[in-house]
Parts: structure tokens; C-alpha cells; sequence
């Protein structure tokens, strides 16, 4: 395990939860505030980075593509369904607790099955809000199964050359079609890039070259840089611009330095920040529900007051921590094994070459 990078994923979902308390009561007037308001959404870019990173640097070089998204599905598709099956439930018994979840049939299905489309106020998000990055990640897992049915050598410019494909086409489709096609407008954001990052930077870590480089110097330097981008970078380029363009370099820095370190210098021992960065999933999918339901317990009684507020960012966040570490223990990880280990006897899981 790349304790580093786990310690990354901690950092970018618990920015996310910071940002989605913080957005409830923080509304400043200036350009600048916010900007940085904005900036925990950055979680969001690193996960992408990482996702890239990761499924290069765990998949097998003769595994196969179904056994690739037999994996994916496992470990995505059981929780995501069991939270947004709460959400639905909960927004048929008090409507106003997600007051922009459409619950008609094809909302649904298009939830459940990572299909973009629109809520009740026309934005794209599915009925579990937070549910959008994973219509990415899904998109991204398909192309990156597409290429391992290719040579080895051709896996990276086959998947970068399949996401440009994609994010080309929906440009193409936005330019040309009158009506704007809702899903050719969600995959034409150049977010999509950073998963092509992630693969390009665990490629380059496998480079004898790049490996002699990082053992005879430190990395702490690109983690620094990462980190000023992420400080600097919202200051810098306004709001409204593409996320990639904001927080996708620094991202790349943070999580080249800390793969870097962990896989040829000092590996990070495990640590708190550890354990909730390989529970991060449950904590990104839980944190909405959990927001929704402390709200009504600590405002209730506390009012609307900025400290009340920050009162509930502290639940909040502590009752992530423990949802989501009961969740990957408990639901996460042992049905994800138990459906690899169903699915193992039919699907051939790698192929020689």
C-alpha cells in the first residue's frame, strides 16, 4: 500500500466535506473569497489524479478488461447504490432534505447507472449530489479497459488518446447540436484530462530513468510546489474557468512527490490520516446524508448562528471519519470481495502474453 497516496485521498475527501459544510453559511461578496471558497472542490482534481495513478500502478499487465471492470464495479457500484437508495428514500419522507433530487423513473435509472442527467433545477447531478465525479471515474474506467485489450506499449497513448476522443467528441456535439446535448456539456469539461495525468505519472515512475532521479533526490520539493499552486492558483484564475486549469497541476505535483517517495525513498508509515484516506470512498459517497441529518439535530437547536455552524462542521466531520471506516470495514470491502470472488469462477481475471 502507497501510504502517501492514501494519505492524499484522506486529505482530498475531507476537503470535499470541509467545502460542503462550508458553502452552507460562507457567502462572501468578493471575487477573491470566493475563490477560495472554492478551494476544498479541489479534492476533487486530486481524486481524479490519483484514480489515474492508481489504476495503472495496480492493474496487472495481463489482465484482462473483464476482469478490470469486474473489479471496478465491485468496489464502486454497492455503496454508491445503497447511499443514493437512502437519499431517494429519505427525499420520498422529507422532500425539502434534498430538495433538488428528481425521483421519476428514468432519474433513477440514470443515477444508478452513471448516466448524466438533469435534477430538478437542470444542472447535472444525480439524486446523490456528489454522484457526478463518479459518472467521470465510470467514463474513465471505460476507456481504460478498452486499452488492455492493447499491446502493453500501447496502453498510455491508447487510453490519453481514447479520453481526448471522448472529450473531443462532446465538444463537437455541444458546438454543432442546436440544443446542447446535457451529456455532450458534461463530458466536455477538460476535467477528464486529469485522469490522463494520473496514468501518464505512473508510467513515468516506472522509467529507470526517472526512478534513478528520485532516489538521489528529494521530492519534498514538487510536494511544496503542489501545495503553493493549491494556495496561489485560486488567487490567480478566476472562478468560472475549468477546475483543471485551477487545481490539475498542483495536483500532479502532490501526487508525483508522494508516490514517488513511497515507492523508491522512505515509505509513510500508517497512520490515522492513513486508515481514513483507504476509507475515503465511503466517506465521499456518506458525507451528504450525514450533513443532511446533523443539520436538523444541531441547528434545531442551536439556530443558524456561524457558530452553530461550525458546530456542525466538527460533527460532521468527526461522524465521517466513523461512518466511513465502519463502512469500508463492515460493507465496503467484504462485499466488494464477496462479488470479485463470485464473479472469479466465470470471468478469466488475466491472459498471457
Amino acid at each position: 500500500m502507497l501510504n502517501n497516496i492514501q494519505n492524499l485521498r484522506a486529505l482530498a475527501a475531507y476537503a470535499v466535506v470541509a467545502y460542503h459544510c462550508l458553502i452552507r453559511f460562507l457567502h462572501p461578496a468578493d471575487p477573491l473569497g470566493r475563490s477560495y471558497l472554492d478551494l476544498p472542490s479541489g479534492g476533487v482534481d486530486l481524486f481524479f489524479v490519483i484514480s489515474g495513478f492508481v489504476m495503472v500502478h495496480t492493474t496487472r499487465d495481463d489482465e484482462t478488461s473483464t476482469w478490470f471492470v469486474t473489479k471496478r464495479i465491485a468496489r464502486i457500484v454497492p455503496l454508491y447504490w445503497l447511499a443514493t437508495c437512502v437519499v431517494i428514500a429519505l427525499a420520498a419522507i422529507r422532500p425539502w432534505l434534498f430538495s433538488q433530487a428528481a425521483l421519476t423513473p428514468d432519474a433513477i435509472l440514470a443515477s444508478l447507472f452513471f448516466v448524466p442527467h438533469a435534477d430538478a433545477s437542470g444542472q447535472a447531478y444525480p439524486i446523490l449530489g456528489v454522484g457526478w465525479t463518479l459518472n467521470y471515474e465510470m467514463m474513465f474506467y471505460a476507456m481504460f479497459a478498452i486499452s488492455l485489450m492493447l499491446r502493453r506499449g500501447y496502453r498510455l497513448p491508447g487510453v490519453v488518446a481514447l479520453i481526448s476522443l471522448v472529450w473531443l467528441a462532446a465538444n463537437l456535439a455541444v458546438t454543432n447540436l442546436p440544443d446542447q446535448s446535457l451529456i455532450a456539456n458534461f463530458y466536455s469539461n477538460p476535467i477528464l484530462f486529469e485522469f490522463a495525468a494520473g496514468c501518464v505519472l505512473a508510467h513515468a515512475l516506472r522509467h529507470p530513468a526517472v526512478i534513478a532521479w528520485v532516489r538521489a533526490n528529494s521530492v519534498w520539493p514538487f510536494a511544496l510546489a503542489g501545495l503553493a499552486g493549491f494556495a496561489t492558483l485560486p488567487a490567480i484564475i478566476p472562478l468560472g474557468q475549468p477546475s483543471i486549469l485551477r487545481y490539475g497541476l498542483p495536483a500532479c505535483l502532490l501526487v508525483f512527490a508522494a508516490s514517488a517517495q513511497d515507492l523508491y525513498r522512505a515509505r509513510a508509515p500508517e497512520t490515522v490520516p492513513t486508515r481514513l484516506g483507504d476509507a475515503s470512498y465511503s466517506a465521499y459517497l456518506l458525507h451528504p446524508i450525514i450533513i443532511v441529518i446533523a443539520s436538523q439535530v444541531v441547528l434545531t437547536f442551536l439556530g443558524t448562528s456561524i457558530a452553530a455552524e461550525l458546530i456542525l462542521m466538527a460533527i460532521v466531520l468527526g461522524a465521517t471519519a466513523i461512518a466511513s471506516i465502519a463502512s469500508m470495514r463492515f460493507f465496503e470491502k467484504p462485499t466488494a470481495e464477496w462479488i470479485r470472488a463470485v464473479a472469479g469462477r466465470v470471468v478469466p481475471t488475466g491472459r498471457s502474453r
